[in-house]
Order: C-alpha cells, then sequence, then structure tokens
C-alpha cells in the first residue's frame, strides 16, 4: 500500500521550532496540483529544495522571506519537507505541476516521495481550510508545541481534520461483494462509507453494507488500516461475512453497480499498482481463500 515505503521513513510529529534550511525540502500546491522537481521521467517525483531554486547572490535575502512563510509538514529520511506558497514555486523554471494522482503510479522506488507528497498534501488542504476561527471569526494562528491552529482571543483550538471511514470485503463462499460508484470507473471497489457520531467502525459497517446494498454481514473482523490523503481520511479495512439472502438491492444514490464475484474471476477487477487497501484486500481474498472457509466442528463419534 502507499505507506508500505519499507527501509524509508516517514515522521509527521510537528516541530514547532524547525526553521528552513536550504537543503531542506520544499513543497507547493495549486488545487490539485503539486509542484515537485523537474525529472526526466513524468511518472517519478523528487522535491525541490532552496538550494536548487535560489541563485547565491539573492539566496540570504530570499531565504529570509521563505522562512517567514514556510510551514514544517514532516520529515522524510531525515530531511524535512516545508509547505510554501504558490507564488514562490510558481515561475520558478526547475519546478513543474502535477496531478496528485501521480501517488497512483506504480513505481515502488519513487514510493516514500510519493506518500510524503500525498500526506502534505492532507496537511496543505487542512492549513487552506482552516484560517479563520468558527467560534469568534478571529484569523487563527500556529500552535507551538503541537499540529494545531489556535484562536489568540477565545483559545479554540483546531486539530487537523482526519475522518474515519471503512472499507468492508463482504464474502460469500467464494464470491466477494464488489461495487461501482461511476460507470467510468475502470476498477472494482468494495463497499465504503464514513463513521457516524457515536457509531462503533463495525457498526459503520453493517450500517453502509445495509444501506447500500441492503445485505445483512456477520462475523465481521480486522484487516488493517490506511492513511487516505486524498480523502483526509483513515481506513480501517475489515472482512465480513453474509448473513442471509444474497440478494442486493442497490442504493442508485450511492452506487451504480454491485454484484457478487467468484475469486477465480477476481483477477482483472482490481488495480495492481499496489497502492490501496481496496486492492490489497480484493487480492488477499483472491490468494487466500483458506482464511474464508467456514470452519464446522466434527461431530462424527469416535
Amino acid at each position: 500500500m502507499i505507506q508500505d515505503i519499507y527501509h524509508h521513513k516517514m515522521e509527521v510529529v510537528y516541530d514547532g521550532e524547525a526553521v528552513l534550511g536550504e537543503n531542506d525540502y520544499i513543497i507547493a500546491f495549486q488545487g490539485r496540483n503539486v509542484y515537485m522537481k523537474k525529472q526526466k521521467d513524468e511518472t517519478s517525483g523528487a522535491f525541490l529544495t532552496c538550494e536548487d531554486i535560489l541563485p547565491v547572490e539573492y539566496r540570504k535575502e530570499a531565504m529570509e522571506k521563505f522562512r517567514r512563510d514556510a510551514i514544517y509538514l514532516l520529515c522524510l529520511d531525515g530531511r524535512r519537507l516545508f509547505l510554501l506558497p504558490e507564488k514562490y514555486l510558481s515561475s520558478c523554471p526547475q519546478a513543474q505541476q502535477k496531478d496528485i494522482n501521480i501517488f497512483r503510479e506504480k513505481n515502488e522506488e519513487g514510493r516514500p516521495v510519493s506518500f510524503a507528497m500525498i500526506t502534505a498534501w492532507h496537511l496543505y488542504r487542512w492549513y487552506e481550510e482552516t484560517k479563520f476561527c468558527g467560534a469568534c471569526g478571529v484569523r487563527l494562528r500556529h500552535g507551538q508545541k503541537e499540529r494545531t491552529m489556535v484562536c489568540p482571543i477565545c483559545g479554540n483550538v483546531i486539530y487537523p481534520r482526519i475522518y474515519p471511514a471503512i472499507i468492508a470485503g463482504i464474502y460469500d463462499d467464494d464470491r466477494l461483494l464488489l461495487t461501482k460508484m461511476s460507470p467510468d470507473a475502470r476498477y472494482y471497489a468494495l463497499v465504503s462509507g464514513y463513521c457516524e457520531v457515536g457509531e462503533t467502525v463495525e457498526d459503520t459497517v453493517r450500517r453502509e453494507v445495509m444501506e447500500e446494498t441492503g445485505l445483512s454481514v456477520k462475523d465481521i473482523r480486522y484487516y488493517k488500516s490506511q492513511p487516505w490523503a486524498s480523502s483526509q481520511s483513515i481506513l480501517s479495512g475489515f472482512f465480513a461475512r453474509l448473513d442471509g439472502d444474497s440478494h442486493i438491492h442497490i442504493d442508485e444514490r450511492e452506487l451504480c453497480e454491485a454484484r457478487w464475484v467468484k475469486r477465480d474471476k477476481l483477477e482483472d477487477c482490481y488495480s495492481k499498482n499496489g497502492v490501496s487497501l481496496t486492492a490489497e484486500m480484493m487480492e488477499y481474498f483472491q490468494k487466500h481463500p483458506e482464511e474464508f472457509e467456514i470452519k464446522r466442528m466434527d461431530t462424527s463419534e469416535e
């Protein structure tokens, strides 16, 4: 999955005292576009540094402005990454814009950068949408001890937005329930949805499956979690067994298609880029049939 960066290490703990240096990584966004270092390979990405873009004769003066506006985001393999306003990179000849969906490309070597980039975009969106206090309307300030935005008047403290959501792999013997939200979608997905206030993630699985497909489930078991920055979410993956009637009653407001697919027909239903929890769960169901067999007690007499 996107967060599986193996021997690389990404740290997201906030450092309010971090000061931008010439060799630190820098990044900027314009909507869904990210400014990255120009590369020959369009599917790869690399971060810029101030040393890359600032001429030596103007660097000291420019760094003062950059430091004033830079926001510390994270640290990748010991190199810090700072968010800058788009204006600093929009006319930079060493930078190019790429859609944030480059993180979906299958590029194992560049995955650490892709994961850091899409995580940075999550934080960028939060900073862009969190500028004024929702209680009194005063402009917010950056917290010093942790990643927060703080109101200097009423003391309101706002943390980064992370939506809890579920991915549910519903199975019936050797069949897996697949869905599509749009007829233009290249691959199938699993049932998914956001948690409601006061709801456990297991109850979210039951509710979302019933709402979208009219099916009941049992034997809900946790599989794995995944940060999914493109929707500002933390996903919890579950498998659950069909309980009762397998006839699907689709909610056309949520889905355009839902159907049962046998294990031996799953091969072309999911992406092989190794990025998403959804695809990994489909592959796991396909390649580990023993994990989904119903264990029946042996009642024969000795």
